[in-house]
């Protein structure tokens, strides 16, 4: 895997580490709390190279990240303004609360995409030490 890519899940997994440690005040912590931790081990995995684990465990996000997206994507949560989710710090409706949950959702599911198919391929890609 190329340095560039390793550094990317690095940054990918200190942000989702600190997306982890501000869930404790929200509404529902537990569940934001597991999918971002377990985010952030599996895009650390692929930093450090472990590969199968870090594609196993990216697989299981992204399964539980597609299906918790379904209620947002039934009720069109895409469709608030991205203005309207970062005009103020606090939770003023439930549209809002709907849509930063399906773009946090859409970000998770989408880099856990890199991390399986990344630690895919450096799986599938011979060792030089097997080459030599």
């Amino acid at each position: 895997m190329p340095l560039v890519l390793r550094i990317a899940h690095g940054t990918m997994a200190v942000l989702f580490a600190l997306s982890f440690a501000v869930q404790f005040n929200d509404p529902s912590p537990l569940a934001w709390i597991l999918i971002y931790g377990f985010a952030a081990v599996a895009a650390l995995l692929g930093a450090i190279k472990q590969y199968a684990y870090a594609q196993i465990l990216g697989g299981m996000v992204l399964l539980v990240g597609v299906v918790a997206q379904i209620p947002y994507l039934r009720a069109r949560a895409w469709q608030t303004p991205f203005t309207d989710l970062t005009e103020k710090w606090r939770m003023t409706s439930e549209t809002i609360v709907d849509g930063r949950e399906f773009y946090a959702l859409f970000w998770i599911v989408s880099w856990m995409v890199v991390v399986v198919i990344s630690s895919r391929r450096a799986l599938k890609r011979p060792t030089r030490s097997t080459t030599a």
